[in-house]
């Protein structure tokens, strides 16, 4: 008998083994189930198994079937999870070409710019100035390329080249900058967005116009008044900054400059750091925590200690044919106490936005003083109704996002502007002799930009300097009035 049940319960056995082999080998998995009843339903009705070995077997199939549906899910949401995690790894990032660590932590990014211009020149050379030499020009305005991102998500850094090549009445390189340098080169801590730490090469922090980048200005060129820049303003210039924004639509910027290092400016006997600062509002934002338009007002300071003013005539124009067009009365012996005021505003809500800054320059020195007043005021409307992109962090205004891209069928953004400015400087008398600098410069520019993506932009102005009667500029090219019809073709990333 025992041989007997013993037999019995090894042909069950196999009867089992082989209905589960069976089973499994079925095609596709969800047919195996189905195969595994049928024949578990067959051996107990031929007797071969109890109704209790039928049952734990099939409560076991059941219970092998569901473990293998949640070992797929599991698997699935894992490898889900992680494509979401390295979703911008190695990819395009939102502003350029870069990469980025798994943690999001560590990135490099790719940065540029080309600027490509046209410029058309007319003066007037009426009476004692007959003499017209200014030749239009076709020029790379600006070429830079660079990479910028952070290190362990507290370190940011940004290094930028500016290329060009020198140029010779034989061999123009068409080319604006007459050297290839760093642009900007700097490192930050910034841990803290209420306070960041940068050292390096970097622009200053003062006026909103200075501070807004190339890519982003309303009109081709800066006003007058930045146009001299580390002189008038202090633009890209090495030093220690400590900024940040405490609240939503604060900024500040408290910087040590080394300034210039030409020898008008510091020497090694006149070397003390320029002291720069900035702080701005948006209005609605700070007090009324509003998104819907802009009120920005701001201040800029800069005091520091120059080796002295030459009688050379400074200031570049607007259209870029001299950078000569008012001198001192004398020559200022140093040291010369240097103080720079800037007041800012503006006013963006929709399509429509304002902008204005005025300027004081102070220069005291052993022997003389001098005052120089400048300011600008500008509007913009955006004819294709885009808003105007205002950074409450910063302070400053950005790229216009076409509401649809032309390269997507659509119009692009349009936008058209107008700006009068002015520098008057009442301590000079206007110079009569050879380069017959003025104290009394103004200018009116119109604009037209259209806005063809994220990326590219093509701009059309046209803008009137009137230099108070003074002619201006070298010896065989001097004029009471100048015009300019400018183009530019501009990629930036």
């Amino acid at each position: 008998m025992k041989n007997s049940s013993t037999r019995t319960m090894t042909a069950k056995r196999i009867a089992v083994a082989v209905a589960a082999v069976c089973a499994t080998m079925s095609a596709p998995s969800f047919a195996a189930g189905t195969d595994m009843k049928a024949l578990m339903d067959l051996l107990l009705k031929k007797g071969v198994i109890t109704q209790q070995e039928y049952d734990q077997n099939i409560q076991a199939a059941a219970e092998n079937e569901a473990f293998k549906e949640k070992r797929l899910a599991d698997d699935v949401k894992n490898l889900n999870n992680i494509a979401i995690k390295n979703k911008d790894t190695g990819s395009v990032m939102k502003s350029g070409l870069g990469m980025q660590s798994t943690d999001g932590e560590t990135t490099v990014q790719l940065t540029g710019r080309v600027h490509m211009d046209y410029r058309s020149y007319a003066g007037d050379t009426t009476g004692a100035f007959t003499t017209d030499t200014q030749t239009n020009a076709l020029e790379v305005r600006r070429a830079r390329l660079g990479v910028r991102g952070q290190l362990f998500k507290d370190w940011k850094y940004e290094i930028v080249g500016n290329y060009g090549a020198a140029d010779s009445a034989t061999a123009p390189s068409g080319m604006s900058s007459t050297s290839t340098e760093i642009d900007v080169g700097y490192i930050d801590y910034a841990k803290n967005p209420a306070a960041s730490v940068r050292l390096g090469k970097f622009k200053m922090p003062f006026s909103l116009e200075q501070l807004t980048s190339s890519n982003n200005i309303d009109f081709m060129e800066r006003s007058v008044t930045n146009q001299t820049e580390g002189e008038f303003v202090p633009a890209k210039e090495t030093g220690a900054m400590i900024f940040g924004s405490p609240v939503s639509g604060m900024s500040y910027g408290f910087a040590l400059s080394r300034g210039r290092t030409s020898t008008s400016t510091k020497t090694a006997t006149f070397d003390k750091p320029d002291y720069i600062g900035r702080v701005t509002a948006n209005i609605p934002k700070v007090f009324l925590g509003r998104d819907d338009f802009v009120l920005h007002t701001g201040i800029g300071l800069s005091k520091g200690e120059i080796a002295g003013l030459t009688t050379s005539a400074l200031g570049r124009n607007e259209i870029r044919t001299s950078a000569a067009f008012y001198t001192a009365n004398a020559a200022l012996t140093g040291p010369v106490n240097r103080t720079r005021i800037g007041y800012e505003g503006a006013v963006a809500y929709k399509a429509f936005k304002v902008q204005g800054e005025m300027f004081n320059y102070q220069y005291d020195g052993v022997n003389a003083s001098n005052e120089i007043d400048s300011n600008y005021i500008q509007a913009v409307y955006n004819l294709t109704g885009e808003n105007h992109n205002y950074s409450n962090s910063a302070g400053t205004f950005g790229w216009i996002k076409p509401n649809v891209a032309f390269d997507k069928g659509g119009m692009g953004a349009i936008q058209v502007g107008i700006r009068a400015s002015s520098l008057k400087a009442p301590d000079v008398t206007p110079k009569l002799t050879t380069s017959f600098a003025t104290n009394d410069y103004s200018s009116i520019t119109y604009g037209v930009t259209w806005f063809l993506n994220d990326n590219a932009r093509l701009m059309l102005n046209y803008t009137e300097i009137d230099y108070g009667g003074i002619g201006v500029g070298a010896t065989n090219s001097r004029f009471l009035k100048e015009r300019a019809m400018m183009m530019r073709g501009q990629l930036s990333f």
